[in-house]
């Protein structure tokens, strides 16, 4: 088997944790993951992974070959990035998560444009709402909207997104329409779970805070909008979200002297010594060609 096949392998299954995750990323089967790590352990005389069929360690020489494996694999990517610099075409796979709901109203219509222009490219794309570790999930770039947590990834601003206050019309009418914030305190607000503040609302740049309350929450936009039209409740919502039912008369805009604090929009990737540079072409591609509602693109 390719030697440097092996090493990617070997060392994709440190990062993953898991045989079965390195082979549904790489399209081969599980059994030829074993067979690429059984070589570099026959090759090398000694054992790299100690595995069974509930866990999966790394071996104290697994662990100093992992990070020899590292510094190989990205000083020859680095040096094909180098000679690739004399050409503007991106090659090889490039790997994106992006949440569910803004991914598929906004990100994959301005996707295809991108592969049409770079045929080269395989791109795989990864949609989960969840924060997902990107070094162990093989992601080589996301897309996340709101405070992003402390960590090692790098961080590049594309966008921000302003926020509104709504509620159905049918809502308002049978529970009133809020005047000031404190009177959301006596109605159904819907939280949506994956918030950084919790079902802690945030106004004015932070300036108004209050803690809210409902009998529904969820994790995925497309609920909190659903059960904003079915009269369930009171949600802030980025303002990309819930246009199209502003427009229709589905939604209602409210307390707008209040304005929700807005989330800004960053591509995240890895901080490693290489960068592909398709990660660099789709980022521009995103600051120039993403274009939901009320979204003001970062330039530059």
């Amino acid at each position: 088997m390719d030697l440097f096949t092996s090493m990617s392998i070997f060392k994709r299954v440190v990062e993953a944790g898991s045989f079965s995750a390195v082979a549904r990323e790489t399209g081969i089967s599980q059994p030829t993951v074993s067979k690429h790590i059984a070589e570099l352990e026959n090759r090398l005389g000694t054992k790299l992974l100690n595995r069974s069929t509930r866990q999966l360690s790394v071996t104290e020489a697994g662990k100093e070959y992992y990070e020899r494996c590292s510094l190989i694999i990205g000083d020859l990517e680095a040096l094909e990035s180098s000679v690739g610099q004399y050409h503007t075409t991106a090659t090889g796979t490039l790997r994106v998560n992006v949440p569910v709901t803004f991914g598929r109203m906004y990100l994959l219509p301005i996707l295809w444009e991108f592969m049409n222009q770079y045929p080269d490219l395989k791109l795989d794309l990864v949609m989960d709402d969840g924060y997902i570790d990107l070094v162990k999930a093989g992601v080589d770039l996301a897309i996340r909207i709101g405070p992003l947590p402390d960590s090692t990834l790098i961080a590049r601003k594309i966008g921000h997104s302003p926020r509104v206050t709504v509620a159905s019309p049918e809502y308002l009418l049978k529970q009133g329409e809020p005047k000031i914030l404190e009177d959301l305190k006596d109605h159904d607000c819907i939280v949506y779970t994956f918030l950084t503040t919790g079902n802690e609302w945030h106004f004015n740049n932070g300036a108004d805070k209050l803690r809210v309350y409902g009998r529904f929450s969820a994790s995925s936009p497309d609920a909190i909008l659903q059960a904003v039209v079915a009269g369930i409740g009171i949600a802030v919502t980025p303002l990309w979200l819930v246009t199209d039912m502003l427009k229709a008369g589905k939604a209602k805009l409210i307390l707008t002297e209040y304005n929700p604090t807005p989330l800004e929009i960053h591509a995240i990737y890895p901080d490693r010594r290489f960068v592909p540079g398709s990660v660099g072409l789709f980022i521009e591609h995103l600051k120039t060609s993403m274009k939901p509602p009320g979204i003001t693109n970062v330039s530059g």
